[in-house]
């Protein structure tokens, strides 16, 4: 199950202003316009038990904000992770700052972790 980041994020008003549909698991197309949030999964612990097998599992995910402009991808990235942290993500901190080399597009990125029954 992936967690609810797209629709967490279209749940605040000023997110979904501002990435409307452009929240994307895995990537985005080259053009795409900024701003826009793209997520993946990276792993996950799994709970187990001695009766049965997992029942829950904690999921990691990375997150990155692609924009022309550095401060304001950060200043998403400030307020989108705390949305997510008011929806129940734990937050594990965040990327070194980064910019594509191909689409000059900078990058702020963080991770965090969801529980989730499996």
């Amino acid at each position: 199950m992936t967690a609810p980041i797209a629709k967490t994020i279209k749940a605040d008003t000023y997110l979904a202003s501002k990435f409307g549909d452009r929240i994307f698991l895995g990537r985005a197309d080259i053009g795409t316009t900024v701003p826009y949030l793209v997520f993946q999964g990276i792993g996950s612990e799994p709970e187990n038990t001695i009766d049965c097998g997992a029942v829950d599992e904690n999921d990691t995910y990375q997150m990155v904000i692609w924009h022309s402009n550095p401060k304001e991808a950060e200043d998403l990235r400030l307020k989108a992770r705390a949305a997510l942290e008011q929806a129940g993500f734990y937050y594990n901190g965040k990327h070194p700052d980064s910019i594509d080399a191909e689409t000059k597009l900078h990058g702020r990125g963080w991770d965090m972790n969801w529980w989730s029954e499996t």
